[in-house]
């Protein structure tokens, strides 16, 4: 049986706060490990924050881009400011084994199950 997750509301995090924009993202289950990429063009790793509590994957950053003082654009669609992805993993997860990467603006996750919810085999006697 596959776990469902669920995208946290971002929307919430205090009545001050900016609006964040959520990256794009894919998300693969396994018998062993949940597997996430999320879609960061532009951004350095060194821009990224990654978190989790209890059952809760937070991605968080900044999207920056130099712009030359005399560019003026017809039309803007590469958005700039902070992100946030907040996901919701309903199966706990080892988090000492957590692997992440950035590479061509992609983050790539994984998340290791913890062993308890792992499926096993029973051997008959």
């Amino acid at each position: 049986m596959k776990t469902e997750l669920e995208t946290t509301d971002t929307s919430k995090v205090s009545a001050s706060s900016k609006r964040w924009q959520r990256p794009s993202y894919d998300v693969r289950e396994s018998d062993d490990a949940f597997s996430i990429r999320v879609s960061l063009p532009g951004v350095e790793r060194e821009q990224v924050d990654i978190s989790i509590e209890k059952d809760t994957l937070t991605v968080t950053g900044r999207r920056d881009r130099a712009i030359p003082e005399d560019w003026h654009p017809l039309r803007r669609e590469i958005a700039d400011g902070e992100f946030r992805l907040g996901l919701r993993l309903n199966v706990p997860v080892n988090e000492s084994k957590i692997k992440a990467r950035v590479e061509n603006g992609v983050l790539d996750l994984t998340l290791p199950k913890a062993e308890e919810v792992k499926p096993r085999k029973i051997k008959i006697s």
